[in-house]
């Protein structure tokens, strides 16, 4: 399910109701929560996760949008999952929603939705037409779920493991007595700032028609970056976690793909385009730890058929 979560789409449930909470918890040092959380959620046999996503650009001048007419794009998913670890078995239902907004023009508002099941090596999706698509991967089963691939629990467990972290102190999650940390950002996160910066000219430059290049300097400057993350005292496992991110750029066109050839030819001299501004915002709830999890395919899917992602073909003998 790796990147799973960022690329499915339905109508989510929103979750809430009041938990009662119980008796509090004597807090925990970091020492003791660091060595408990990667080892609790290697044991995990279920959980569930509601996220949420949010990305904001601002086109300020050059190709982009012109100096009167700002251009501000919003970009919003929501995703509902039910993770089974023992049973291979996936479900995850989210919404997408879409905004651009440009100076004296209405507003242009879009949503799409879509649900996706994760079977064993099979993957189900079901777009907003109301079609059924069947993906099979090539590898076993076994292979997919292997290296706790799917437990993204334990990802953040030891992501919370290797980081140099600053206590913020007690917190309830949704009556979750919880301890509250903020992850000191390193070089790794330079690297992944990097890839949501290129990733966003990409896609303003139609990538790869065109081949954007971006002044690191200029990114590692103006980039601000925080990560928060909540750890249960009781469970010791991650039942939060936020993230925020917000640069600007001015990325330069510094080739075209050559239709004739198919190859990139680059120019003698770069075009610059106008400022980049974005923005990015998520957030991890985790809860219903090791409840039992049913997840059942629905019926209209099973008839869909048959794919491989490698040749998107019929598979053979299904």
């Amino acid at each position: 399910m790796k990147g799973l979560l960022l690329v499915i789409m339905l109508i989510a449930l929103a979750i809430s109701g009041c938990t009662e909470k119980g008796p509090s918890v004597p807090d925990r040092n970091v020492a003791e929560l660091k060595n408990l959380s990667a080892p609790s959620a290697e044991n995990l046999s279920s959980f569930a996760v509601h996220s949420l996503v949010a990305q904001t650009m601002k086109l300020n001048a050059g190709a982009n949008a012109n100096e009167e007419k700002t251009t501000a794009i919003t970009e919003s998913l929501e995703t509902l999952s039910s993770v089974n670890l023992s049973a291979m078995m996936v479900h995850v239902s989210g919404s997408t929603k879409s905004k651009i907004e440009v100076e004296g023009q209405p507003e242009n508002n879009s949503e799409t939705g879509a649900e996706v099941y994760l079977i064993g090596n099979s993957t189900y999706l079901q777009e907003q037409s109301g079609n059924w698509t069947h993906l099979i991967d090539p590898r076993s089963a076994e292979e997919v779920w292997s290296e706790d691939k799917n437990n993204q629990v334990l990802s953040l467990a030891r992501t919370f493991n290797l980081s140099q972290l600053e206590d913020m102190g007690s917190e309830s999650v949704e009556g979750e007595d919880s301890q509250k940390f903020r992850i000191v950002t390193a070089s790794a996160d330079e690297t992944n700032l990097f890839n949501i910066a290129f990733a966003v000219a990409a896609k303003v430059t139609q990538y790869p028609m065109n081949l954007p290049s971006i002044n690191r300097s200029e990114l590692n400057k103006t980039a601000k970056m925080e990560k928060t993350i909540w750890i249960s005292k009781k469970s010791t496992l991650p039942v939060k976690y936020e993230s925020a991110i917000s640069f600007s750029m001015t990325p330069e066109i510094i080739g075209a793909m050559n239709l004739s050839t198919g190859q990139m030819e680059m120019f003698n001299q770069s075009r610059p385009l106008g400022e980049i501004s974005v923005s990015v915002q998520t957030s991890d709830r985790f809860y219903d730890f090791d409840k039992p999890t049913s997840i059942t395919l629905p019926e209209e899917a099973l008839s869909a058929p048959a794919l491989s992602p490698a040749t998107m073909q019929p598979a053979s003998g299904q």
